[in-house]
């Protein structure tokens, strides 16, 4: 860390060399777009004008504007249209190209005012998909993963209904990055059933970047990155807000959330709070004990801004308490197989808002502050970030054990990025950043149990550059990144002796891109990047019973003459060697933007080396019975799939929205079929939006239809009772066999519909969704708790908004 802290001091002395005073002349300019918010075409004729001042324009036919010769440094840019809403916005020369998007007066939407960085990201050749406004106002009463969900080419690890993961082209956990607020989302990635601790009521964007975005975002990011972004600052505004409240029918759950911004020359300030209570949910045909949720969380941001500096400080806290279905407990194999075969699930009760044991409680509070230094034509961003993560996982236990968490963690962080954007140089334009990451991970004592992971220690550097060029109207882009990672391990054995190991991980990614403009409508971009991940953990270390499965990390087993493992010592990496995982990934991305048509299909490719996953190994007794065990070994896989999603603009303002995704993936080294991979699905929805229609200033609606296909890219299926005949015969049955395998062979595929509708009273919204109309029985195959119990049936939902 020292010598990041003088890297960071030696590229601000390089700045200072570069930077130049701007004279007080008119010589200040500001150019933008300005586009509708709904279908994102140019708005031509649209009036620039600086307030106070006679010095404006009017947009051309691409709503493209310009004005020279301005003698303020900083002013306000007054935007208006006939028949959309003005806005306002506080410019300076340091936030170059502004980008209008202006709500019709008809909408709900406000216009708002998005800044170069905001829009184009650092990686220009990236394949970047996010949901609409509408679609976030939408679907912001779900899990963060679920409404990552709904992005074309994102699907949905689950470990019921509470706990949501995004999956991201096959990939998901410490292969997905996580960015809420700039910051990288540190957390107890490690376990699938565990979920990101974020709100995404207090975002107002959620994105996904397909590509490989090590070189930009650091290790974990070979399936790509979420980006969260929370609701943009302004200043001179007055006293905003709104006001929600959310109530379900399944879950009987209620939810509000509450949002305050205000604005003034220097300084803005914003407030959010939430709250969330849910009973158990139910399926079609039963209820599903023990699967309430509870959830608070809140937010502070403030902005100040003077000269050509930016400052933002920013503190969230989240408090979340979760069921586990009761019926997923099982004690051993002859357990697992009377919930598997029981309906409804064993210990099914009536509906109830108590949440027992097993249950998650987790608490995660961020701070962060970010500067940001703007010189003639540079920038220089500094951000330091503290994370405090609480992990207690409660599982069912004999007398007072009940009472004692099995697995209580805290994982604490500390975040140093920074960051220069130089002047162009030769046409050559870009950044250059460096990234350093402290964490402490303990396991508290009261548990009494075994850890199941040992207590660590990391320390990370990361430095980073990206380049890009124009040639002609394509851009030309490279970026190339080294990090270096120590971590540094201390643990038990099972004699209770401590043990202790020193682990250095490295890497070298690279990435290039080509974004190339094919016509005036059409864009090809197209990528091929690295990306890297050091084992993690539980990987490494994992050692006995986790849930509902006992698992042994890499260099806790070691194989016999015999063929028998054993797990009485723990290995070196002299012993058994691991390395890191490095994917090579290729993306390309069509995009086509018509008049009344907007296309994009991605296709992709990603092989990844010394890919880490579980298999099967055998039967071990325990004092609660038999469990089958699992092991962590590495092979080579590959993922290969497409992504494609049209949206289409009718008369009578209805518009059509297709999307699809299909997946192939498989482990290359012996020639088998991963557990979990999301299956091929394809979605259509038909909406329509009025303006004034009765007493409502505007309404719309939509009807959604979704069918996702069974998955046949399956591995064998060996189920629980075969299993039971042969640990009774004592026969090894993995001996002769050990790849993976299934206890359930893949669910059929299914078919839901959904209802929506939203209308407008002056500053009221007032939302109606039905989902899953038509109460279809059905399980999701990447649902970790598909072997006992369906999914929830059919759920109305009713929301009030008052906007000010």
């Amino acid at each position: 860390m020292k010598l990041f802290i003088l890297l960071v001091g030696a590229i601000c002395s390089t700045v200072v060399g570069f930077s130049q005073n701007i004279p007080d002349s008119c010589q200040y300019q500001v150019e933008g777009r300005v586009l509708d918010i709904g279908n994102q075409q140019p708005l031509a004729f649209a009036s620039i004008q600086i307030e106070g001042t006679t010095q404006g324009a009017v947009t051309d036919e691409a709503g493209h504007f310009k004005i020279t010769q301005v003698c303020y440094r900083e002013f306000d840019l007054v935007i208006s249209f006939v028949g959309y809403k003005t806005a306002i916005h506080h410019h300076d020369p340091f936030h170059k190209n502004p980008q209008i998007l202006l709500a019709s007066d008809s909408l709900v939407l406000k216009s708002v005012v998005i800044e170069e960085e905001v829009l184009t990201g650092e990686l220009f050749s990236s394949s970047v998909s996010g949901l609409s406004a509408q679609e976030l106002a939408t679907h912001q009463s779900q899990s963060l993963g679920d409404l990552a969900g709904e992005i074309t080419g994102v699907s949905v690890l689950k470990t019921g209904q509470n706990i949501v993961k995004p999956i991201i082209h096959g990939l998901h956990s410490n292969r997905v990055l996580i960015v809420n607020n700039g910051v990288r989302h540190e957390f107890q990635n490690w376990g699938a059933e565990h979920g990101p601790e974020i709100d995404p009521s207090l975002a107002k964007n959620i994105k996904v970047v397909k590509g490989a975005a090590t070189v930009r975002y650091g290790p974990e990011a070979l399936g790509g990155v979420l980006l969260i972004e929370p609701p943009k600052l302004d200043f001179l505004t007055s006293l905003q807000g709104e006001v929600q409240a959310v109530g379900q029918s399944n879950g009987r759950s209620g939810e509000g959330t509450v949002q305050l911004q205000k604005g003034f020359h220097h300084i803005a300030l914003m407030g959010q709070a939430s709250v969330v209570r849910q009973g158990d949910l139910h399926t079609p045909d039963y209820q599903l004990t023990n699967t309430g949720k509870r959830e608070q969380s809140g937010a502070f941001t403030t902005r100040l801004h003077w000269g050509n500096t930016d400052v933002v400080a920013y503190f969230s806290h989240f408090d979340q308490e979760l069921g586990i279905l009761r019926g997923a407990v099982t004690g051993n194999l002859t357990d697992l197989v009377n919930a598997i075969e029981q309906t409804p699930p064993p210990l099914t009760q009536p509906f109830s808002y108590e949440i027992e044991n097993p249950r998650q409680r987790v608490r995660h509070n961020m701070a962060k502050v970010r500067g940001q230094w703007f010189g003639e034509n540079q920038s220089v961003e500094v951000q330091y970030a503290f994370q405090h993560n609480r992990r207690q996982e409660f599982d069912v236990r004999r007398g007072t054990n009940n009472l004692r968490p099995a697995i209580d963690l805290v994982l604490t962080s500390h975040s140093l990025d920074a960051a220069w954007e130089h002047p162009s140089l030769y046409q050559w334009e870009g950044r250059f950043g460096m990234q350093g990451l402290v964490q402490d991970n303990n396991n508290l004592p009261g548990t009494n149990t075994t850890p199941f992971i040992p207590n660590f220690n990391v320390n990370r550097i990361g430095l980073y550059l990206i380049e890009r060029r124009p040639l002609g109207d394509d851009w030309l882009e490279g970026g190339i990144r080294y990090d270096y990672q120590n971590l540094s391990v201390r643990g038990r054995e099972q004699n209770n002796d401590i043990y202790r190991n020193e682990l250095i991980f490295q890497n070298v990614t690279a990435t290039l891109g080509l974004v190339k403009q094919l016509s005036d409508h059409e864009t090809l971009r197209t990528n091929l990047g690295t990306a890297w991940r050091p084992p993690n953990i539980s990987e490494l270390y994992s050692f006995g019973r986790h849930q509902a499965s006992i698992e042994y990390g890499l260099w806790r087993y070691a194989f016999q003459e015999n063929g028998s493992i054993s797990t009485d010592d723990i290995l070196t990496q002299e012993e058994h060697p691991v390395f890191s995982e490095v994917g090579f990934k290729w993306i390309g991305t069509y995009e086509s933007t018509q008049e009344n048509r907007q296309t994009e299909i991605t296709a992709y490719v990603n092989y990844i080396q010394n890919y880490i996953y579980t298999k099967p190994t055998g039967i071990t007794q325990t004092i609660r019975g038999a469990f089958p065990f699992f092991i962590y070994d590495q092979d080579d896989a590959l993922l290969m799939g497409i992504d494609a999603s049209t949206t289409l603009e009718h008369a009578h303002h209805l518009s059509s929205k297709i999307q699809g995704s299909y997946l192939w993936a498989k482990n290359v080294t012996n020639s088998e079929y991963f557990v979990g991979l999301p299956p091929a699905n394809l979605r259509y929805q038909l909406s329509q939006r009025r303006g004034r229609w009765g007493m409502l200033d505007e309404s719309s609606w939509s009807i959604s239809a979704h069918y996702t296909f069974r998955q046949f890219q399956a591995p064998r299926t060996i189920p629980i009772r075969d299993i039971l005949e042969v640990e009774a015969s004592e026969q090894n049955l993995f001996a002769e066999n050990d790849t993976i395998f299934d206890i359930l062979p893949p669910p059929d595929g299914y078919f839901l519909l959904d209802l929506a509708w939203s209308g407008q009273v002056d500053h009221f919204t007032v939302g109606l969704q039905a989902q899953n109309i038509l109460n279809t029985s059905y399980r999701n195959y990447t649902d970790r708790l598909r072997y006992f119990a369906d999914e929830t049936g059919r759920n109305f939902l009713l929301s009030l908004k008052y906007s000010f």
